[in-house]
């Protein structure tokens, strides 16, 4: 029997599309949020493109989770953020944590689309943050698109 502590949760991040082709290319290695996801070093991580691309585009590892202040975020890692200075102050404006989710082994997927990912799971809704998904979905999600292609 698999030890609980050695399974890995699958972290399902919607990213602006702009963002989310920063990490498939590699310009951007993390992703910042307000609110600390329960995830560890070694999960996976799946990247949503949100409108208009509405698409699932890659995954990868989590490679380490920073919960730090803005200030310090932006001092230590702001080559890694893939933002300018302005927009990451507007959004972390009052704030006094900044989380990152550094992503390592990015991978590229042929998208698959809000439509494809809604005809395996009619109830199917993007999160606004993130969500978290099981390994029976992520089975069932891949055996259905590659069937369905």
């Amino acid at each position: 029997m698999e030890n609980i502590n050695s399974i890995k949760k699958y972290l399902f991040i919607s990213v602006k599309p702009e963002f989310a082709r920063k990490i498939i290319e590699r310009e951007k290695s993390i992703e910042l949020r307000k609110i600390k996801p329960h995830v560890k070093v070694g999960d996976y991580v799946i990247i949503y493109a949100s409108s208009p691309v509405m698409c699932v585009i890659g995954f990868g590892i989590i490679k380490n989770i920073i919960d730090t202040s803005p200030q310090e975020m932006w001092s230590q890692y702001s080559s890694f953020l893939g933002i300018d200075k302005v927009r990451f102050d507007d959004y972390y404006q009052g704030k006094t944590k900044a989380i990152g989710i550094e992503i390592e082994s990015i991978k590229q997927v042929t998208p698959i689309s809000l439509k494809s990912l809604r005809i395996i799971d009619p109830n199917f809704h993007p999160p606004q943050i993130y969500r978290y998904v099981t390994n029976e979905q992520i089975c069932k999600t891949i055996a259905e698109f590659l069937t369905n292609r």
